[in-house]
Parts: structure tokens; C-alpha cells; sequence
């Protein structure tokens, strides 16, 4: 810090209370003593007062007149002590002492004053630059709260100053805006306007405004206001600009907006106005596409309708300038346009296109459509319910782009061309029904007539003229009334006054005067006829000529006395009609199913006996014997498999149910259904995450669930996919046909094939009932699917449509989750051998019993056989036995039920095991109650060794 700028805080320094003023006098007063103490060996006999002045003025200076006021006596007081008051040569009683104290003090209270003013002076321009730079802060902080750019220029036109608002436009720093910058932002087209009105304001310091668009920090161009005033000194010297912009870019874009708004409504007004009162469809397309062509300066524009499949426009009036081709004429789409300009429209998207023969995908085809007259082209599509209906396009005759004005344009000329174009082809089908309906009512042999709100005629044909007599409005206007009969006169009114207050349909009858003065009986229909509210406006009536009719009915009394002798006959003969009726349909069906179980019983008897003659014949060909045996043993599996679907059809099956998960049982059948439909159909599984737990036969389940995955595989094409889906439901009663409410557990087929046609839909589980070709299937597998549903307890629901794949539902009742258990992995199967075993076979068929003994010898058993029951208990009583196989049904008196009752009592320790290839519903109910296994016919080796090596039963 510099003297000056220590003399300045000095000056700066505010002392406050009047006793800190003398402190500061009293101080500098005994520092500049010090100094002169010090400097005694220099002054010698000389005061020296001199140097004392310094403190007074540096007291003056810090304290003000009161700090120099005290600083003068001070300093004096404390220089005559240090020189002394009896000093050689300057004592202060000496003449020369007496001029140095006076004139210390008169230079000292100058010097006070001198520095005092001093101070003064120093706080006032201190207080001037303390006020100026706080002007200045605050220009600063107003400048930079101000939203839009602010800045200040010196004379030559240079930026010296930026507020933030100008900076964050620019996005620079403020120092690369300052200088002649700002010139680079302004749009290249505005720049001479803008140089003309500086060029012309600025030498005048005239204040100045201007419009332009200015370059964005992110590059966009934006229209501002740009307003200059000129800024001058205190003494009205020129220091340059200071000027402030307004984003006017929305503002501009709201006010074309608006001018384009009104443009298209007077336009849109100008349109209206010619095609209010036109009635021919066509000349609303011309008169469309001539508005919207003269307005966007257009060769040709034209108004076209698309067919159902959008593939074609069919243009039947186009506008265009003369010395151009014409387009109107029928084209493609796709072929005119390309395809994507084509699926833009499709997708109701308006094209706006500089080049359309870009989009074709061949020279030939934009060479035919697109002529040297063609250029950019915008159509605007009309989109009613998702599908394109009509197009408005107009064509220019060189490529430039299409505003987005011209584009809203042709939009709203297209909604409203399609909606005139509606108007006068409802207005011409109004006409030309009205049309129809006269020649239609006039032609009518009966009286037809129409009244409006009020009652009165609005229009009656040529036969209510007839009637009447007289013109046709003379008959119009009568009153109807008058030609009534007197007697009828009272009822009709009333009837008629509750009939129309109504507002529902309503008829007459009574007698009425006819031109020609006879009274005939008319019977009138009367309808509502309501308006756009749905209010009545009047009704439509029909009078019929009853008067044969009346006469008639007299007649048919004394007819209908006579009928009532014939009625007891007839009915007596129609009873014994239906009688013979439904024997024949019982007779029908009988045939058919027996018809269809002869013609495959037929097949696979003709695969057996040829196998096994074959076999007998070359008893030495093991190969032979091998592949002849196996085809013999897959005809009768076949048999098997067709025996039990026609007993589980007839619900005559015997079925052994028992607690199974069926998603488990889907799961291990899955190897096999994936077989049955083959490579070429996709089967997915979508089974619950829930129990299904049900009580069924596992192995007639899984022979419904392949019958209906073998229909559903025939009834999809290459390709198509089946679903196979278990869900839990709770059903109420009556949901599902013949199916009460509960929890149920539903597995259900679905494929995407062809459907089931509605004709054929009800008949689908019959016995025999097949589409397919001779061969190709019996007609029993979906009535196998329905008898082991309704013998399960549960029921089937099929929905279909042709062309929408087929869904068919098996509801099974399902298993409370006390009674649900695994299921059991099946026995051991492999067991070859059981020695020294003693079973007794009870058999009548003796063919069944020699093959069923052959079997269970071969697994080490000692077999006996018997033929009936009889026989079986004196074999029981003279012998021992390990096991009775028995069947169920013998002759001879007692079942195999009965039997094997009888056999426990002789022979406790002796395991039993019934057999049965068919049994009725009393024997079923036992085999059901009986405690022992039961295998059903035909059987395997495998299965007898199953049954026969679990034990003691």
C-alpha cells in the first residue's frame, strides 16, 4: 500500500463517539513528540516545533477537527517539555520562545483545518465511488435477472457488456460475445436489412429497431426483436448503444399459423359454398380437386375412391390445366406409387413427396404414370373404420417440398370433399328410394297410406285414391272419419286416439263407405315412423279389404265344427306315425352301428386268420413267424382298443377308477401323443400349477386323451399346432350340459385346423359318424371320448368355427385334497417265472383257456383248468391251490363272483383274481364291491404276471 492510499483509508476512517476523536488527537500528538525527543541531539538549541505539524495533520486527517483541535496543545505541551522552558536561546519566556508557541499554533490550527476539510473531501468521494459501484452491481444484477438478452455497445458498434440471457442463448462464454461477434449470428438473408438500419440510425445516436433471426447456441434460427437506444455522459457525450432483443419465434409461428387458418376456412368456405348445391358425386370430386389444385398451385389434382382390398383408385373426375394428362381412370396403388408410399397411405399417413417415381419399382411403370409433367405430389387419405376409403392428391410440376400448411390443406379438403361426396349419394339414394317406395305403394293392391306429426296425410297410393274416389289431393286431404260406418265411428276413434298415443303398432277394423257408396270391411296396420331423435313423426299405415274375409268367416264356423271330428282322427294317426317313426331311427342306428362294428371286426379278423394260416403253413421260418405274429397280436389290439370304445359308447364299460394326477399322467403319455401326430404338427402341454387330482380309469383317460389329439391331428394342415391345457374350474350347475356345479378339473384340446361346420357340429359324438373317407377312421373315437366322460362323472364342451380351429373341454370332477394320493409306479413286469405255484383256471371258452394256461405255465405256474364253477369247487375240494383265476361271467348258475365267495370260504389262504372281457350292470356293481384284482379281457402275458406275482389277495 502506497502513502496515497494510506492517507486515503485515513481519510475513509470513521472514528464514531467524540472521546475516540481525542484518544486519536492525544495519540498522533505524542508520536510526532517521540520523533522530536529523538532528534534532540540534531536540534540542539533550536525547538523544532516544525515536525510536531505532521501529527496534528495526520490527527486532522484520522479524527477530524476535534482530533487536530486536541493534537495542536498537545504536541506544544509535549515539545516545551522536551526542550524545556528555560532552553538556552529559545525558552519559552524568551521573545524568540514566545513567536515559535504562537506560531505552532496558528500553523497547527490551519494545518487542522487544512486536513480536516481534507477528510472531508476524501469521504465525499468516497461515498461517490461506494454509490457508484453499488450502481453498478445493481445494473449488473438487474441486467442479469432480466429474461431477455440485454447488452451495451461503445461508439464504434462493439459489444462491451452481456447480461446471462445472452450468454445462455449464445451457449458461449461472455468474453468470445464481446466485440463485432454478433454479426456472424444473423440469418445471411436478414444481414442487409439490418446493416441499412444501423447504417442509417446509428450516425444520428437516433435510437433503432429491427426484426431478424438469430443462429442459437444448438443452431437453431429464432426471430427476435431488437430494440437500441443510445446512451450518453454526464455532460451529453456519445458512449455507444445499449440494446435488449425479445424471442419473437412462437409469436411469428402463431401469427402464420393463424393466416394459414384463415386461409384454408376461406377456402374451405369457397368450397362450400360451390358444393352446397350441387347433387351429382362426381362433380363434388372435380369441384375438390379444382379447389384444392388452384390453391396449392398444382398441374392436376383429382379426387379418387380405393376399393375394399386397397389396392386400386378409381379417379372419375380430376381437375388439370389445360395442355396436361389426364389421370382419371382406374389404377394401382402399389404399381403408381411403390410400396412403401402405398402402405403409408394404407396406414392413413398423408404423402408428401418431391419425386414419387423414386418409389416405383419399375421404369416402365413410372414412365406410364408419372409424366415430364409430374412432379411433387401430396395426397391426403381418407380413413373410415380402420380402412382406407378415398384419396385427394394434387401434383406439381416441379420438386418442391410441401408446406405444412398446404399438407393441413389438403387434409381438411379431403375430410370434407368425402363428406359432400356421402351427402349427395344419401341425398340421390333418398330420391330414388322415395322413388321405389311410390311405384312400389302404387303398384300395391291394398290401401297404404303415410301421416306426419299432426294426423294429416303426407302421402297415399293409387289404391287409397280408388277408394276414395276424386284427385289424388282431394283423397289426400279427406277426412278419413266420414267414410266410416255410424256404428263404428265411436270404437275406431277411440282405438285409433290410444293406438297413436301409444307409439307402438297398432290395428283397426271396421266398415267404410267406398266411392261407389258400398260399405266394406277394411282391417288397417299401422307402424310409427320415427325421426333422427328417435321421436314418433307420424305412422305408416295398410288397410287389406276383410270383407270376403268377414263373409267368410261364417262359414269356416260351420267348417271348424265339422274339423273337430277329424282332429281325434288325425291325432290318433300322427301318435302312431311317431311310433313308426321312432322304431325306424331306432332300427337306423341299430343298423349303423352294427354295420360299422361287421365292416372293422371284418378287417382285423382278416389280418388274423391270414397271419396264423400263413404261420401254419411255414411253422419252420422264425422270421416269418416273428413279423406274421406281431401283425396278428396289433389286429387284435386293435380289436381290443374298438371293443372298448364301443363299451365305453354304450356306457356298459367297466372302468376302474382310481385317484390320478393328470398332469402326471399327460406328462407320461406325452412320448406317445407326440407320436400320433407326427413331425409335421406342433403339440405344446400348458398344464396347471394346481392339483388335478381326479378319479378315473388312467388307461380309458388316456385313450380319450388320444382319440381327441388323433381328431384334432387329422383336422389341422401341415404346419398347425395342438394344445393340450388342464385347468382347475368351478363350474355352476348348468354351465356345462348334463354337468353339475363344483370343482371340476378341465383338460381341453384346442387346434388351429379348419373347424367344424355348424351342420355337422351337433352330430360329432354318434356312433359311427365319420367326415373322413372309407377307411380312414370307424366314426368312434370322439363317442369312446363322450360315453368316458359321462361314465366318469363329468362332461364335454366343444366350440368351433369354420376356418377358426376347434377347442374341445373335458370336465372331470375333481378330488378333494383328502382323497388325492401319487400314483404308484406300476409293479415289476419282468418277473418270467413263479415255481412251484399251483393256479386253478376257471374258464368256459376252452380256446381262451388253452392260450390263458399256455401264458401262465410259461411264468412257472402248475395250471388246472375248469369250464364252470361247479367243477372249480370240486377241484377245490379234492386239491390245494396258490391263486383262481375265474372269469366273472359263466354259465352254469353262479358267477365268478359267486364263485370266488364260495372258493374263500373253502380255501381262505388262496389268492383270487377275476377276469372279464364284457359284464353287465349288475355284475358290474359286484365286480366293483368285490375285494379282490380284477384284469380285464383280452390280457397279456405281461399283465397276468403283474397281477398274479403281487401276492395273496
Amino acid at each position: 500500500m502506497g502513502p496515497g492510499a494510506g492517507l486515503t483509508a485515513l481519510a475513509r476512517f470513521e472514528p464514531g463517539s467524540w472521546w475516540v476523536r481525542v484518544l486519536i488527537g492525544i495519540g498522533f500528538a505524542l508520536s510526532a513528540a517521540l520523533v522530536r525527543l529523538l532528534l534532540s541531539f540534531w536540534y540542539e538549541t533550536i525547538t523544532g516545533f516544525m515536525i510536531l505539524l505532521p501529527g496534528v495533520l495526520l490527527a486532522a486527517v484520522t479524527g477530524g477537527r476535534i482530533a487536530g483541535a486536541v493534537a495542536v496543545p498537545t504536541a506544544l505541551i509535549c515539545g516545551w517539555l522536551i526542550v524545556g522552558p528555560n532552553g538556552v536561546g529559545s525558552g519559552v519566556t524568551t521573545g524568540l520562545g514566545e513567536i515559535a508557541t504562537y506560531n505552532f499554533l496558528v500553523v497547527g490550527f490551519f494545518c487542522t483545518w487544512v486536513a480536516a476539510s481534507l477528510r472531508d473531501a476524501v469521504a465525499g468521494l468516497s461515498r461517490s465511488d461506494a454509490l457508484r459501484d453499488e450502481g453498478e452491481r445493481r445494473f449488473q444484477l438487474m441486467a442479469d435477472t432480466a429474461p431477455a438478452p440485454l447488452w451495451i455497445t461503445n461508439t464504434e458498434a462493439e459489444v462491451e457488456f452481456v447480461n446471462k440471457a445472452l450468454i445462455q442463448f449464445y451457449g458461449r462464454e461472455g468474453k468470445e460475445i464481446l466485440g463485432t461477434s454478433w454479426r456472424e449470428s444473423i440469418h445471411p438473408d436478414d444481414r442487409p436489412g439490418v446493416a441499412a438500419i444501423m447504417a442509417e440510425a446509428r450516425p444520428a445516436r437516433l435510437p433503432y429497431g429491427f426484426e431478424c433471426r438469430f443462429r442459437r447456441g444448438d443452431g437453431a434460427w429464432r426471430w427476435r426483436r431488437v430494440v437500441v437506444n443510445p446512451r450518453f455522459d454526464g455532460q451529453g457525450g456519445f458512449l455507444g448503444y445499449i440494446g435488449m432483443s425479445f424471442d419473437l419465434t412462437e409469436t411469428r409461428e402463431a401469427l402464420q399459423n393463424l393466416e394459414a387458418a384463415e386461409r384454408r376456412q376461406s377456402l374451405m368456405l369457397t368450397l362450400g359454398d360451390r358444393l352446397r348445391d350441387l347433387d351429382d358425386p362426381q362433380e363434388v370430386m372435380l369441384e375438390a380437386a379444382r379447389t384444392v389444385g388452384e390453391a396449392v398451385g398444382a398441374v392436376r389434382a383429382g379426387y379418387g375412391e380405393v376399393d375394399a382390398e386397397g389396392e386400386f383408385i378409381q379417379v372419375r373426375r380430376a381437375w388439370r390445366r389445360q395442355g396436361t394428362r389426364d389421370p382419371e381412370g382406374a389404377w394401382g396403388l402399389t404399381e403408381s406409387l411403390g410400396d412403401a408410399a402405398a402402405d403409408d397411405l394404407r396406414a392413413g399417413r398423408t404423402l408428401r413427396l418431391l419425386n414419387p417415381a423414386e418409389g416405383v419399382t419399375t421404369a416402365a411403370a413410372a414412365a406410364h404414370y408419372w409424366h415430364d409433367d409430374s412432379g411433387a405430389l401430396i395426397a391426403a387419405p381418407v380413413m373410415r373404420t380402420g380402412r382406407l376409403h378415398a384419396v385427394l392428391y394434387a401434383v406439381r410440376p416441379e420438386a418442391i417440398a410441401w408446406s405444412d400448411d398446404e399438407a393441413a390443406l389438403v387434409e381438411q379438403m379431403a375430410t370434407r370433399a368425402f363428406a359432400e361426396v356421402e351427402r349427395t349419394r344419401a341425398e340421390l339414394e333418398v330420391r330414388e328410394s322415395e322413388h321405389r317406395f311410390r311405384s312400389i305403394a302404387d303398384t300395391a293392391p291394398v290401401l297404404i297410406w303415410v301421416t306426419n306429426a299432426d294426423g294429416t296425410r303426407a302421402f297415399v297410393n293409387q289404391a287409397y285414391v280408388g277408394f276414395h274416389g276424386g284427385s289424388y289431393d282431394e283423397a289426400r286431404t279427406a277426412d278419413w272419419r266420414a267414410a266410416l260406418h255410424p256404428d263404428d265411428v265411436a270404437r275406431i276413434a277411440r282405438e285409433s286416439v290410444a293406438g297413436e298415443a301409444s307409439g307402438q303398432p297398432f290395428a283397426l277394423e271396421g266398415r267404410y263407405r267406398r266411392h261407389d257408396g258400398e260399405w266394406r270391411w277394411l282391417k288397417s296396420l299401422s307402424r310409427p315412423r320415427l325421426g333422427m331423435g328417435g321421436g314418433v313423426i307420424g305412422f305408416v299405415g295398410v288397410a287389406f279389404d276383410v270383407t270376403d274375409a268377414k263373409q267368410a268367416e261364417g262359414d269356416l264356423t260351420r267348417v271348424n265344427e265339422l274339423l273337430e271330428e277329424r282332429v281325434g282322427e288325425a291325432l290318433a294317426e300322427k301318435a302312431k306315425a311317431e311310433a313308426d317313426l321312432m322304431h325306424a331311427q331306432r332300427m337306423e342306428a341299430v343298423g349303423r352301428l352294427t354295420g360299422g362294428v361287421a365292416h372293422d371286426f371284418n378287417n382285423l379278423l382278416t389280418v388274423v386268420i391270414g397271419a396264423l394260416d400263413m404261420m401254419l403253413r411255414a411253422p419252420d421260418d422264425a422270421a416269418r413267424q416273428k413279423r406274421l405274429g406281431e401283425a396278428a397280436l396289433a389286429a387284435a389290439r386293435r380289436g381290443e382298443r374298438l371293443t372298448h370304445q364301443l363299451l365305453a359308447f354304450s356306457r356298459r364299460q367297466t372302468l376302474r377308477p382310481e385317484p390320478t394326477d393328470l398332469n402326471a399322467l399327460i406328462l407320461e403319455g406325452e412320448p406317445l401323443l407326440r407320436r400320433a401326430v407326427g413331425e409335421a404338427v406342433t403339440l405344446d402341454l400348458r398344464l396347471s400349477d394346481r392339483p388335478t387330482w381326479v378319479d378315473v380309469d388312467p388307461a380309458q383317460f388316456e385313450a380319450a386323451l388320444l382319440n381327441l389329439v388323433v381328431n384334432s391331428r387329422d383336422a389341422v394342415s401341415e404346419g398347425g399346432r395342438i394344445l393340450i391345457e388342464t385347468r382347475a374350474r368351478r363350474l355352476k350347475a348348468g354351465q356345462v350340459a348334463e354337468l353339475g356345479g363344483g370343482d371340476h378339473v378341465c383338460v381341453a384340446v384346442i387346434d388351429d385346423g379348419a373347424g367344424i361346420p355348424a351342420d355337422v357340429l351337433p352330430r360329432i359324438f354318434e356312433p359311427f359318424f365319420t367326415t373322413k373317407s372309407v377307411g380312414k377312421g370307424t366314426g368312434l373315437g370322439l363317442s369312446q371320448v363322450y360315453g368316458f366322460s359321462r361314465q366318469s362323472g363329468g362332461g364335454l364342451e366343444v366350440a368351433s368355427r369354420p376356418g377358426a380351429g376347434t377347442t374341445i373341454r373335458m370336465f372331470l370332477p375333481a378330488l378333494r385334497p383328502g382323497r388325492a394320493v401319487a400314483i404308484e409306479a406300476p409293479a415289476e413286469v419282468g418277473r418270467s417265472a413263479l415255481p412251484g405255484r399251483r393256479l386253478l383256471l376257471v374258464e368256459d371258452d376252452a380256446a381262451v383257456a388253452a392260450v390263458a394256461a399256455e401264458m401262465i405255465e410259461s411264468l412257472g405256474f402248475t395250471v388246472r383248468t375248469a369250464d364252470q364253477a361247479s367243477a372249480a369247487l370240486a377241484l377245490l375240494e379234492t386239491g390245494t391251490f396258490d391263486v383262481m383265476l375265474t372269469d366273472v361271467v359263466m354259465p352254469g348258475g353262479m358267477s365268478g363272483v359267486e364263485l370266488a365267495h364260495a372258493a374263500r370260504r373253502l380255501r381262505p389262504d388262496m389268492a383270487v383274481v377275476l377276469a372279464s372281457g364284457y359284464a353287465g350292470d349288475e355284475v358290474d356293481r359286484r365286480v366293483a364291491d368285490a375285494p379282490w384284482p380284477f384284469v380285464r379281457k383280452p390280457y397279456s402275458r405281461e399283465t397276468l404276471a403283474q397281477v398274479l406275482a403281487a401276492g395273496p389277495v
